[in-house]
């Protein structure tokens, strides 16, 4: 398929994370499932033009979704030639590169969006059907910055294609090619008991942000002047009080649910420092000020420090780690381009 090097941590939370979303995605529901490739390939490196195209008869290509920048352009229909980058990716079957030929078969494809924007860097890869394996369209990603995609980037983007017709196959059925899209990576197949950390990670993420939005609801609730008016919006602060009680039950549940971790895993990652001061934030709740304090260390190398455990322990939340710690410590949680061308 890809390749079996793996992924690094951080482009394997974002594909997992892109694998449930396909997996869960509603039949039917295609441009839900092609803003789950833009995010994604947004999220794994500077992209600033994303489209998805199909191919129709011998030289015509349909293409349904197409963004410049944040912008959502109209779908098109476009004839491309043999000498052009679809008629390449098509009649190969291979992934194009810019670097390949510095951008070449870009230029001579049919510019959108903001065409005084000049991309400098592109990824197109083949869109297969599981079941023939013949290439029925392809995804392109593009940057206005140099060298933005590197191979583990190319890798994603092809992963990320094949997950993509997979999810859009399984509205007619389960295609014979699942098996082999987690063959050289299964740590991405979202529907095995998979990171336990970075889901709760996410979990506690969308918590975090619920409070702040449901706090400033409950500002705005305050304000109201009118008696009546005020208590019926009492009743919609009724309502965003029992969501944030929902999320937190799903935060508290996510560990059990994905499977526990390893054992001994978290140990053998965690250097003694990290280890010291992750068990310092899970056990006593401790401030990077008060860590400091108490192992008498500068207050950047305790910031160093808690930015490796984030990072080893797969979260990305300060709050998160005493979740992730609760596993290795066996105790409860404590409360609390040419820019734009075809």
């Amino acid at each position: 398929m890809t390749g079996s090097q793996p992924f690094s941590e951080r482009v394997s939370g974002h594909l997992r994370l892109a694998d449930h979303r396909l997996r869960t995605s509603d039949p039917g529901s295609s441009r839900r499932r092609y803003a789950v490739c833009r995010m994604t390939m947004t999220n794994i490196a500077p992209v600033d033009s994303f489209y998805i195209g199909f191919f129709h008869g011998e030289d015509t290509i349909v293409i349904p979704y197409i963004y410049d920048h944040d912008i959502r352009i109209q779908p098109d229909i476009a004839r491309y030639g043999k000498g052009g980058l679809s008629h390449w990716v098509r009649s190969s079957g291979k992934p194009y590169v810019y670097a390949s030929d510095g951008g070449a078969l870009l230029s001579r494809t049919i510019p959108f969006g903001n065409v005084d924007e000049e991309s400098k860097d592109a990824v197109v890869v083949p869109l297969r059907d599981p079941d023939t394996h013949e290439v029925t369209g392809l995804m392109s990603v593009q940057s206005l910055r140099p060298n933005s995609f590197g191979p583990e980037v190319v890798k994603a983007a092809m992963w990320l294609a094949e997950a993509l017709m997979l999810a859009q196959a399984r509205d007619r059925h389960v295609g014979s090619g699942e098996a082999s899209l987690y063959t050289d990576h299964p740590e991405l197949n979202s529907a095995i008991a998979g990171d336990s950390r970075e889901r709760l990670a996410q979990i506690t993420d969308q918590l975090e942000t619920a409070n702040r939005r449901s706090a400033d609801i409950a500002a705005a609730i305050e304000s109201l002047g009118d008696e009546q008016l005020h208590r019926q919006a009492s009743t919609l602060r009724v309502l965003l009080e029992q969501i944030q009680s929902d999320i937190a039950e799903w935060m508290l549940a996510a560990p059990s649910e994905a499977g526990p971790a390893p054992e001994n895993r978290l140990h053998a990652d965690l250097t003694p420092r990290e280890l010291e001061i992750a068990t310092l934030i899970a056990t006593d709740q401790l401030t990077n000020s008060e860590i400091a304090q108490t192992l008498q260390i500068s207050l950047k190398t305790v910031k160093t420090h808690v930015g490796n455990v984030l990072s080893k322990l797969g979260v990305s939340q300060r709050s998160a780690i005493v979740f992730a710690m609760a596993e290795v410590l066996a105790m409860p949680p404590a409360e609390s381009t040419p820019k734009g061308r075809s």
